[in-house]
């Protein structure tokens, strides 16, 4: 039923369990997976909690290298789950302003006919200002789209 499954991932324990159930429905199709982790673009007011040195700014260089390791980190999480399971696996870590068309972009390229992804339920006044790149990647794509909260 699914051939290739896309598994965004920012890392976080909500993301974890949304890798455990694609790799669970990979492992049944026999599926691939490719894991995408999508870092935003560098700004002057990027702090150091990315590198958990505090309040202060990072230089541009400092930002890249910090989002970077993390990003990677992130995905090899999943890459390990996978090939645990036998799973066909592949990592992507991009840079987009815009997390949401960047999985949509890569769940098309990849020719993907699952998303799996996470979703951490905010609701009211904070779903407004924070959004949801949940509720992009649903908005974007055609692609079947299962949320884990």
């Amino acid at each position: 039923m699914y051939r290739h499954i896309l598994v965004p991932t920012d890392g976080s324990p909500v993301s974890a369990r949304a890798e455990k159930a694609a790799v669970e429905i990979a492992k049944k199709f026999g599926a691939r997976i490719t894991v995408a982790h999508v870092i935003a673009p560098y700004s002057p007011h990027s702090l150091g909690e990315i590198r958990g040195a505090g309040t202060e700014p990072l230089s541009k260089q400092e930002y890249e290298r910090a989002a970077g390791k993390r990003g990677k980190a992130a995905a090899g999480r999943v890459v390990t789950r996978a090939r645990r399971a036998k799973v066909a696996v592949e990592a992507l870590v991009q840079t987009d302003d815009s997390p949401g068309d960047a999985l949509v972009r890569i769940a098309n390229q990849g020719k993907c006919d699952l998303i799996v992804m996470a979703s951490n339920s905010r609701a009211g006044i904070e779903r407004i200002f924070i959004g949801s790149v949940a509720s992009e990647v649903l908005n974007g794509t055609r692609t079947p789209v299962l949320i884990c909260h």
